[in-house]
């Protein structure tokens, strides 16, 4: 296991308040609570619920399925619309 440096973490330190305030942070905590927002927006319209099947995956974007048991016993994942999506989280 390896350990960083002091010098080491100093630099990654600079580096990524270097990289917020490039893209227009006043400081790498702004960022921070800008990421911390974005997650808690995100989780309130994600929808899981496994008693019904439903379940998020994240491509790049969050995608909704819900598995579904055909008559002949197969199971299906259909991806679920975005209107799907909102009527579930109401």
């Amino acid at each position: 296991m390896s350990m960083m440096t002091m010098s080491s973490a100093r630099a990654f330190d600079r580096m990524f308040e270097a990289l917020s305030r490039s893209a227009g942070f006043k400081s790498p905590l702004e960022f921070g609570n800008m990421v911390a927002k974005e997650i808690e927006h995100e989780s309130k319209t994600v929808v899981n619920d496994a008693e019904k099947g439903i379940y998020t995956v994240y491509e790049m974007v969050p995608k909704t399925y819900q598995i579904e048991r055909e008559k002949d016993g197969s199971i299906l994942h259909r991806l679920l619309t975005s209107e799907e999506v909102k009527a579930l989280a109401e």
